[in-house]
């Protein structure tokens, strides 16, 4: 891993954080590697120490003071986690599973991704017809469903005052690793190979930062009443008790016939041919430009599987995610379950 002193040389302070710019030889591949929205390089923001899109550090504070309200329902998981599939979900079960509407609204409306506006310059937005996506969040009618990204500490204030419910989903890191690569490579034009992403993953260099990080930060408030964590392993294993134990948790009643609906509606199959959670429209706005790609591009929702890292991580990247993981995990207790 890049020495930190070499790292971060700039160092600012806001309201409630603190960041450094990174620098480097590795953070300049991996940002020369992407064809669009890391103009501005990235930063290193504490608490709670994660890299951020550069861009972030200007509405950071907003998004810290964003009001919350107590019928809220928050999703919350590190990028590529099953972030799509929980708050179709959620959103349906607090929407009396209107599946009319869920069909008709995309579900980017429906449940915006809060921090989505906050990532990239006015030039990009405007270019690409991002909106402001805070706003949105707070135009939008209750019961409000949230996507975010952001780990703990960056998250609004009011989230451990109010209590909404939320729900954290965890996945495989490998399988994480694998997918973001792919997204990367859909989303900004990433032209480095997997190992190159890998690389730049285990040095925590990539927006979001420590996979570990991020997910133990929740496993450790795992036992809140207002929070709810998942595994993505755990859907794909047993779709129908996790979408039961949600409805619990959200005070919804189904019965077995809105059940065996509901599961058929989150299939992967039935998801990857529904535009409204696909994302096939917005693609384009969030490339923003062509860019100069060799091999296939995979869609937004390409497999949803357990293991698919198989696909792409070799043995050799393999044995340093198992590393990676083993040190984050030393003396934890916390229990990888359904591994393939």
């Amino acid at each position: 891993m890049t020495s930190s002193k070499n790292l971060f040389p700039q160092s600012r302070k806001m309201d409630d954080f603190q960041f450094e710019v990174l620098q480097g030889p590795l953070v300049d591949k991996f940002k020369t590697a992407n064809q669009t929205f890391h103009s501005d390089g990235v930063i290193r923001m504490w608490p709670p120490g994660c890299a951020m899109f550069a861009e972030y550090r200007n509405h950071a504070d907003r998004v810290r003071h964003l009001t919350v309200r107590k019928d809220d329902v928050w999703i919350l998981t590190y990028p590529k986690s099953g972030t799509t599939w929980t708050q179709e979900m959620a959103w349906l079960l607090i929407n009396n599973l209107d599946y009319e509407t869920a069909r008709k609204i995309p579900q980017t409306e429906r449940s915006p991704y809060l921090e989505l506006g906050c990532l990239v310059d006015e030039d990009t937005r405007r270019k690409a017809n991002i909106a402001d996506s805070v706003r949105a969040v707070e135009m939008l009618q209750s019961p409000r469903c949230i996507k975010s990204h952001l780990p703990l500490q960056l998250l609004p204030k009011q989230l451990w005052t109010v209590r909404p419910k939320i729900i954290y989903v965890a996945r495989d890191v490998k399988d994480v690793a694998a997918s973001y690569y792919h997204h990367y490579r859909l989303f900004f034009g990433y032209t480095g190979s997997c190992e190159d992403f890998v690389e730049a993953f285990l040095a925590e260099i990539v927006p979001y930062g420590s996979v570990w990080d991020h997910i133990l930060d929740f496993w450790n408030i795992r036992h809140e009443s207002n929070v709810m964590f998942n595994t993505f392993e755990e859907m794909k294993k047993d779709l129908p008790r996790v979408v039961q134990r949600t409805a619990d948790f959200l005070d919804c009643t189904l019965t077995s016939e809105q059940m065996k609906r509901l599961c058929e509606h989150l299939s992967f199959e039935s998801m990857k041919e529904n535009r409204s959670v696909s994302h096939e429209d917005e693609m384009a706005k969030l490339r923003g430009k062509e860019t100069n790609l060799v091999g296939k591009i995979e869609p937004f929702m390409r497999k949803g599987e357990v293991g698919g890292w198989k696909n792409d991580v070799t043995p050799q990247l393999e044995e340093r995610l198992n590393v990676y993981t083993e040190g984050k995990l030393a003396g934890v207790g916390y229990e990888l379950k359904y591994q393939e």
